[in-house]
């Protein structure tokens, strides 16, 4: 964690712009209304690198943030964010204006005016800055969604990954190898609940969208489990095989092959910091591999060494 700011330690006349300051370098200009005296200004923030992703938490003063046409034409970022708002919030933007309560969750295009506004006397925001690139979805897709958050039945899934993450900030960015995994995980969820709240032309994709987020979510959760299958992940998630591989599409390979890199990856990096006299094998059953050839056949396809020269090579520094 780093924090950014402490209002309480600076002059009460330098605050306000401070603030703005730490406001403005998480990735785009708006402007802010602090609800209270100079005095009283007690803002803290917190920013994160999370894998492709940037975290700011803002504790303390409520603020009123709004990004205007004129802002847009002077600054517009390919940037989107994800806002967790414990203490609820009120939102406006592409027409529309909604009071959120407790644990809301709101989407942020910097391409679009708007207005967001802490409700109460004391608040916090989580929120989550990444590309558009990487959210992989037009921004009328996202502008669509906007307004239509509250009707996504992958609204809770997605509040409750933000209140989960939320909680565990250090220890999630204590690894960068986590940190990655974590970034692409809100990433996937961001992209799920858009395509389900934006409809129209996307309403043909919402499902699958849906349920793709959700099987990316089940396997990273049960990925050291050695009967993880596409049989048992279609059962579980209540959907026919064929269901789940339409669901799944060609964007990573076939679901098989990604489980696959997914576990060979945390194999890789468990094995740089390996305690002495483990061997490579037992690391990979505990990441779901039951047969020792086809785990030292799959490792060195993917990354051109055998699990034993990987360790030899980290070894050697």
């Amino acid at each position: 964690m780093a924090v950014v700011l402490d209002a309480l330690t600076h002059p009460p006349g330098d605050r306000a712009e401070l603030v703005h300051d730490v406001i403005a370098r998480s990735g785009a200009r708006r402007r802010v209304e602090l609800r209270a005296p100079p005095e009283a200004v007690d803002v803290r923030a917190e920013a994160w690198e999370v894998g492709a992703t940037r975290v700011l938490r803002t504790t303390g003063t409520p603020m009123t943030l709004a990004r205007t046409a004129r802002d847009v034409r002077a600054d517009a970022p390919e940037l989107v964010a994800i806002a967790l708002v414990p203490g609820g919030c009120r939102y406006a933007a592409r027409g529309a204006e909604r009071e959120v309560g407790r644990d809301a969750v709101v989407i942020v295009d910097f391409t679009t005016p708007y207005t967001f506004a802490h409700t109460g006397t004391r608040t916090s925001s989580f929120v989550t800055h990444f590309s558009r690139a990487d959210l992989g979805l037009d921004v009328d897709d996202v502008r669509a969604a906007i307004p239509r958050l509250h009707a996504s039945d992958l609204l809770p899934l997605v509040r409750g990954h933000l209140v989960a993450m939320s909680g565990a900030m250090d220890a999630a960015t204590a690894s960068p190898a986590v940190a990655a995994d974590l970034g692409r995980a809100t990433i996937d969820l961001t992209r799920a609940l858009v395509a389900s709240a934006a409809g129209g032309a996307r309403a043909r994709d919402v499902r699958h969208e849906t349920l793709r987020a959700r099987v990316v979510a089940h396997v990273r959760a049960h990925l050291r489990e050695h009967d993880l299958t596409p049989a048992r992940i279609a059962a579980e998630h209540h959907v026919s095989l064929r269901t789940l591989y339409n669901a799944w599409g060609d964007r990573d390979g076939r679901l098989t092959d990604w489980i696959v890199r997914e576990r060979l990856e945390h194999v890789r990096r468990e094995l740089a910091v390996r305690a002495p006299g483990t061997s490579t094998f037992a690391v990979a059953r505990r990441w779901g591999f039951v047969n020792a050839a086809h785990f030292s056949r799959r490792f060195r396809d993917a990354y051109g060494v055998t699990p034993t020269e990987w360790v030899a090579l980290v070894t050697r520094g």
